[in-house]
């Protein structure tokens, strides 16, 4: 059971503010499996191409999902788009 009150919904904290912020400028894995996975589908826009080259070097503290995101990225580069 637990005592800590909870909060209502909408309501953040300080705290939550400044870590989605950090989490928007540092690079990230979610973003760019999402471009990578994207990038599969359909060839990506300009602004797409720039999120998944910014992210790249995805979590900087760790290597979560670094096996999965050059397995998906060698499959996106192996996708030909011939319009």
């Amino acid at each position: 059971m637990s005592y800590m009150p909870k909060r209502k919904k909408g309501k953040r904290s300080a705290v939550d503010v400044f870590f989605d912020a950090v989490g928007a400028i540092v690079p990230s894995c979610g973003p760019a499996l999402r471009m990578v996975e994207r990038g599969q589908e359909r060839p990506l826009k300009l602004g797409e191409k720039f999120v998944l080259l910014y992210n790249t070097p995805l979590c900087l503290h760790c290597n979560c999902n670094r096996a999965k995101f050059k397995e998906e990225r060698a499959k996106m580069r192996a996708v030909d788009f011939k319009s």
